[in-house]
């Protein structure tokens, strides 16, 4: 019954949206916010349990809709219905024309229904309904400005990298049906606790690709980059608490599977792959939005990271507190933006100007860089205990944390010069609306903290799912030592390479960011995949070609052949009683030729 409660109130709110008409655009925002406000509070009245509704059959396969509220579930859920309400109340501000405001909200709440529904999913059914939606409700957001030919070029590589991942996931649940004959959650981890088949095997693998997919892991992670295109309040609800982050989540949800077919070391690979990758594009990259995004993808690597090496508590922590300074800095990055009306770092100015906007940027920024109390000093401890046993991983994550202070330092020390006159008063005069959430993400990111000592009880409690029970995190005085003077160090060139002036824009410094910066060389990858792949298919379209021509020849003899013998059956008695003769007399031929002769 929680699905119907806590999706009624999202229903409602989108067909509401769809039959406004006259001053629709002045009623949707506030229909938008009060059905996700009213699904968060329905959520937090959720008691856990798993649930199951028939849904059809064919001979003796059964399907079920299933829904699972464990405690990692719950969690899920309430961060998407929470992080859905401040989007759409900084939106008020935000979105400013009219006539857009109607369609922005109905896209907003479906994609809220279809994550929603994916976090409470208890079966690859339920999951893979929910997975596709995701992916036709961010279609349609990441390319919301339409009129823009980047904008309608971003949703289509997005489209088509995610598309990649659904033909696996279908694939992937396929095989588990046929191996297993199950598609609930909870029987499969039981199932393969004894051990996997080739078939497992088989799926496991396709299921890796799909998650890689849709959290844009190396080779898929330009997509997410791209999808910067879309509305700014759509980018902090897709890289703080929703569909980046769905594949990070099925991979916790499913641990045990990888941990049985033994695939956890190639998680471990493409997320240390991906994070070095995505950390030194945002060294390179100066658009606002875009080095958010790499730090996105930096972030779900990290937690792929934590899987990979056995500690899926760790990326949950992470996963959490992740959550809240990601929205924060992608609202201070819309408002930069707004005010200086400038996509780029090196345009950007007078963040000071509003001392409300700064300062959570700072929380933000803080946060992300892993500095105390904030939620994203307890997320890297975490981590750093969690591979803190490989020494090569170890370092490659100090070496991470480092550049990750440097370039969000970077990010943050750029707007904040002086600015000119009237980018200062735009800044003093932004919404109330794009200002004060931005303020409750920031105490929330500090609050977050404390979870930190609680999330072990919480995610074991119930035992909803046995493999996160029993498990704890810990904070380890010298790692926290090392890691908070790895950031300061970071922060403290950041500071000397961009304020202090002394080396800032120096020949050496832009050279070093131009060998670092990936970006050309993945889209170059795609372009060789394509190019391949387009001399593949005129190859197969040749030989179609040629085989058809075969076939319509042989076709066309056929038609030939059986309209001249049409032609004998005429229905006439005389022509039939001419044959028979002629027949007769070539038989007697035949006769005298063979036996006489």
């Amino acid at each position: 019954m929680l699905a119907l409660f806590v999706l009624v109130p999202l229903i409602a709110a989108m067909l509401l949206m769809a039959v406004l008409k006259e001053h629709g655009h002045k009623k949707s925002k506030y229909i938008a916010a009060a059905g996700s406000l009213a699904a968060f509070a329905i959520a937090l009245l959720a008691s856990y349990g798993s649930y199951t509704y028939h849904w059809f059959s064919i001979a003796s396969y059964t399907f079920n809709i299933s829904i699972l509220v464990a405690p990692l579930n719950f969690m899920l859920l309430l961060l998407v219905l929470l992080i859905g309400t401040v989007v759409i109340i900084y939106s008020w501000g935000y979105m400013k024309l009219p006539s857009e405001q109607r369609r922005f909200y109905f896209q907003i709440i479906a994609f809220e229904i279809s994550m929603a529904t994916f976090a409470i999913s208890g079966n690859f059914i339920t999951l893979f309904i929910a997975w596709e939606f995701l992916s036709l409700t961010s279609y349609l957001l990441i390319g919301f400005w339409y009129q823009k030919d980047s904008a309608n070029r971003a949703a289509r590589k997005a489209l088509t990298m995610i598309f990649i991942g659904d033909l696996a996931l279908l694939g992937s649940i396929v095989l588990f049906y046929n191996a297993l004959g199950t598609l609930e959650f909870t029987q499969i981890i039981s199932s393969v606790g004894s051990g996997a088949s080739a078939g497992v095997d088989a799926a496991t693998m396709l299921l890796l690709v799909a998650i890689f997919t849709k959290s844009a892991q190396v080779p898929f992670h330009e997509w997410l980059i791209d999808a910067m295109e879309g509305p700014t309040p759509v980018s902090a609800y897709l890289h703080s608490s929703t569909m980046v982050k769905a594949g990070v989540f099925a991979a916790i949800l499913l641990f045990p599977i990888f941990q049985a077919t033994n695939t956890l070391g190639i998680i471990l690979l493409f997320g240390l792959v991906t994070a070095l990758i995505a950390t030194l594009c945002a060294l390179k990259e100066l658009h606002i939005k875009k080095v958010i995004a790499y730090s996105t993808i930096q972030e779900l690597s990290i937690m792929f990271v934590a899987i990979g090496i056995g500690a899926p508590l760790a990326a949950i922590y992470f996963f959490f507190a992740q959550t809240f300074y990601k929205a924060l800095l992608f609202f201070s990055a819309g408002n930069i933006m707004e005010a200086t009306e400038r996509d780029y770092l090196n345009d950007a100015s007078g963040l000071t100007s509003n001392p409300l906007i700064y300062y959570t940027t700072l929380a933000g920024v803080l946060s992300l860089a892993g500095f105390i109390p904030f939620a994203g000093f307890f997320a890297n401890e975490g981590i750093s205990n969690a591979v803190s046993s490989n020494m090569n991983v170890y370092l490659i994550m100090s070496l991470i944390s480092v550049l990750t202070s440097f370039y969000i330092f970077r990010w943050m020390f750029y707007p904040s010069r002086k600015p000119k006159a009237d980018i200062a008063d735009r800044y003093s005069t932004q919404p109330a609306t794009m200002v004060l959430p931005m303020a409750l993400l920031a105490a929330l990111a500090l609050l977050a903290s404390a979870f930190f000592f609680m999330i072990s009880d919480f995610i074991s409690y119930g035992n909803y799912l046995p493999f996160l029970s029993g498990l704890s995190l810990q904070i380890n005085i010298m790692d926290s030592a090392i890691f908070l003077v790895l950031i300061t160090i970071g922060a403290g060139l950041s500071y000397m390479a961009y304020v202090a002036e002394n080396i800032a824009g120096g020949p050496l410094l832009i050279r070093i960011r131009d060998m670092l910066y990936t970006n050309p060389l993945v889209n170059l990858f795609y372009r060789a995949v394509y190019g391949f792949t387009y001399e593949v298919a005129e190859a197969a379209s040749i030989l179609d070609t040629g085989i058809s021509d075969v076939f319509d020849d042989v076709g066309l003899l056929t038609v030939y052949s059986g309209n001249a013998i049409k032609r004998l059956s005429v229905g006439s008695i005389n022509l039939y009683a001419l044959m028979v003769i002629v027949g007769i007399l070539a038989m007697f031929a035949a006769f005298y030729l063979t036996v006489i002769v």
